[in-house]
Parts: structure tokens; C-alpha cells; sequence
């Protein structure tokens, strides 16, 4: 049975990132797919007798990077959707850090009133709930390399907004938030943004 985009979304959002990265990679081999030197993989499925390189916040999140020495994939079909199946997991995940931010500021108070009901807050909600939605349906309907990382770009910039809404905390390697800047570095693995215009 095939992966579908629901099912990396949903797994991103209740298992987290390593999980929903694990969905992800059952439609083709690392060795065989990733564009560039590394490839992200959950640490229970680097393969037997690759490289392995660390990083401390993707360690937390059970996230490795595996050296890919063999030619780089001449097709683009696996590498779209790996995109896109990615792209849902890190909706996913966009989406349970944002819940978080919601419940964080629903307990912070500025006088008598909680923060998540100031104007500017639930602004700021709203704008990132629309650009999740507008994602979602966006990256359901591209098959080209250039715009699937466009889609990601663009989940990178939601993140940030997230982890502003956490205040310093949000850049805090121990706070949840970290799962925002290791997907990205997981993107960066798997997306070749080369030829994509900011």
C-alpha cells in the first residue's frame, strides 16, 4: 500500500518528525534517492555499515544524517514525492508545535488577559493556520522539482513564525520548538533548492 500525504501529515502531527520521516522513505532507497552527499533518516533505519554524521538538535528528535556516496538519481519522480510526502510531514509537524504555541500562550498573561487573546496573536494564528492550508492543497497538486521546494521554503518561513510565538523559549534546544529547525535541516537533505528564486 502506498504512503499517502494524509498519513504523513497525520503521523508528523501526533508521532512527530522521526516517525513521519520514516513514513516517508518506505517509497524509495536513501542511497538510490537523496540529491546531495547526506541524507536525513530516522536513527533506527540508517543502513547497515553507512556513515553516520550527528547534530545535537537532531539527535533529540532521533535524526541522522547518512553519507549517500554513490551517483546522484537521474529521475525526478521519486525526489517530487519525497517532497511532497515530506512537505505533509513537516504540515504535520507545523501543526503540533503550533498547538503548542496556542496552549503556551493561553497561560501567559499580560494583566488579567491571556496572550492568545490578544489581536496581534490571533492574527498571527490565523496567518499561519491559512498558509498550512494554502500548503497542503498546494503541494497535493505540483509534479515539478522546482515548486515542491518552493513549498518547503515556504514551510521554513511558518516555522519561524511559530517559534516567535514561543517568545525566547522558542530558541531554547531543550524546548519543543527545535522540531521546526531540524525539519528544515531535514528539507535541506532531501530538497534540492537549487534554481529556486526567493
Amino acid at each position: 500500500m502506498s504512503t499517502s500525504m494524509l498519513e504523513c501529515e497525520q503521523t508528523g502531527r501526533e508521532e512527530g518528525l522521526a516517525a513521519g520521516l520514516a513514513k516517508v522513505l518506505t517509497v524509495a532507497a536513501v542511497a538510490d534517492t537523496a540529491p546531495g552527499p547526506y541524507a536525513a533518516v530516522p536513527v533506527g533505519d540508517v543502513p547497515g555499515g553507512a556513515a553516520v554524521r550527528t547534530h545535537s538538535l537532531a539527535d533529540i528528535e532521533g535524526i541522522v544524517f547518512v553519507e549517500c556516496p554513490g551517483e546522484r538519481p537521474r529521475g525526478t519522480y521519486h525526489l517530487v514525492e519525497i517532497g511532497r510526502l515530506l512537505a505533509a510531514v513537516r504540515l504535520g509537524l507545523l501543526r503540533r508545535t503550533l498547538d503548542l504555541a496556542v496552549e503556551h500562550l493561553t497561560n501567559r498573561f499580560a494583566g488579567e488577559e491571556a496572550l492568545i487573546r490578544k489581536q496581534l496573536i490571533i492574527g498571527s494564528v490565523a496567518d499561519v493556520m491559512a498558509g498550512v492550508e494554502m500548503l497542503r492543497a498546494y503541494a497535493r497538486s505540483q509534479q515539478d522539482p522546482v515548486t515542491v521546494a518552493d513549498v518547503h521554503t515556504q514551510i521554513d518561513a511558518l516555522g519561524w513564525q511559530v517559534a516567535q510565538m514561543f517568545g525566547a523559549a522558542g530558541y531554547l534546544a531543550d524546548h519543543p520548538a527545535r522540531a521546526l529547525y531540524v525539519s528544515a535541516l531535514v528539507a535541506g537533505t532531501w530538497i534540492d533548492k537549487e534554481g529556486v528564486k526567493a
